[in-house]
């Protein structure tokens, strides 16, 4: 028998069925709010997701292949919330477990982001156990800041540019909003990486926007969904943000909503975050990173049906003006690792053009027919 608890509050007691494996509640002491849906499916839900990579080694060697093995050994914790689970016997308070204030096992976190098996001592709690993604990462401490390491991909010949895509994509989201994640660069293990600071806290955490919305989703059904929350302005930057960097990676789970961990309603839009597989990084040459050549036209949006129509359909004044005045934009370069210069000239060329095409269609809608229907894209 566990509890499920927000720091030190009782949410829910539950059991685990032995041969499913799945939370069934016996008792539920406080309502969450309907963006959490059913309890035991969101106890369910908080363990790491298999496909990232690493990640089922790690939860087999750690023992948190089962929902009960995941539960004892991790306690279900994340550093998205500050939801928690312990047997209903156990003594433990939220400030002998929380992520935020213990150290990290510096085992697993190389084990999570290198593979492999780098010790013996993996029985502990650790945010690898509840972070999603499928790209191999792992959470440090640095000056009491907590930060993530992401690696790129790995094994085809052009593989592993991710990172860059994380780095450069930010100077150009740094032009329409304060609020993003900024990301470096750096090598662990020998692989370049991108590394950014945590932007949850033990006062606030993160929703993404799959919770509130769990039908099929649609460019129109985004923006009347933020409508509700007053934050359709916000979502429209990002959309067209994404189509300036080409980004061809934003779905439900990577944008979202800042949570107050105590009341846990939603306060803003979170900060835009996971830009590494923006500026087309599997591009093979020149010719792919051509706008609207053969293999750009093969690209896009996982919602909507075009950057540019998507752009130009959530266009607003001050990222009409923004856009203006990003053309002739070039890169910052890192100070130790970039991409080849030819390849972020191609990418400065093709984010040109796809200003004057996100630009010249905007002026053709807005002046000559009505601007169209959101719910048909």
């Amino acid at each position: 028998m566990y509890y499920l608890l927000n720091k030190d509050e009782l949410i829910a007691k539950f059991t685990v069925d032995p041969l499913l494996q799945e939370a069934e509640i016996v008792e539920q002491f406080q309502t969450l709010p309907e963006w959490y849906g059913a309890v035991g499916g969101f106890i369910v839900n908080r363990r790491a997701p298999k496909h990232r990579e690493n990640i089922e080694k790690l939860l087999k060697l750690s023992g948190c292949d089962t929902l009960t093995g995941f539960l004892d050994v991790s306690h279900a914790l994340s550093l998205v919330d500050t939801f928690w689970v312990k047997p209903v016997e156990s003594t433990l308070e939220w400030k002998d477990v929380s992520l935020y204030t213990h150290p990290f096992n510096e085992v697993i976190a190389k084990t999570a982001f290198e593979g492999g098996l780098h010790g013996r001592q993996l029985s502990t709690t650790s945010p690898e156990y509840g972070t999603d993604g499928s790209f191999a990462k792992c959470w440090i401490r640095e000056n009491d800041t907590i930060k993530m390491l992401k690696r790129g991909s790995s094994g085809a010949r052009n593989a592993g540019l991710e990172p860059y895509s994380e780095f450069y994509a930010g100077q150009v989201v740094e032009r329409f909003t304060d609020d993003f994640v900024r990301y470096d660069l750096r090598t662990r293990g020998e692989r370049i990486c991108s590394v950014c600071d945590i932007f949850t806290s033990e006062d606030y955490g993160f929703l993404p926007y799959a919770a509130v919305d769990t039908g099929n989703t649609t460019i129109g059904s985004v923006l009347q969904k933020m409508k509700e929350f007053k934050l359709e302005d916000e979502v429209k930057k990002m959309f067209v943000i994404d189509a300036l960097i080409m980004n061809a990676d934003r779905h439900k789970n990577n944008f979202g909503f800042i949570i107050d961990n105590k009341t846990l309603q939603i306060q803003k839009m979170a900060p835009l975050f996971d830009h590494n597989l923006a500026l087309l990084p599997y591009a093979m040459d020149e010719s792919e990173l051509q706008f609207e050549g053969e293999y750009y036209s093969m690209q896009g949006p996982r919602i909507g049906d075009s950057w540019i129509n998507t752009a130009v359909a959530c266009m607003t004044k001050d990222t009409r003006k923004v856009l203006v005045n990003l053309k002739g934009f070039k890169f910052d370069r890192h100070k130790k690792y970039n991409l080849p210069e030819w390849r972020l000239q191609a990418i400065e060329e093709c984010m040109h053009k796809t200003i004057d095409a996100i630009l010249d269609k905007d002026a053709m809608y807005t002046k000559t027919i009505p601007v169209p229907n959101l719910k048909a894209f």
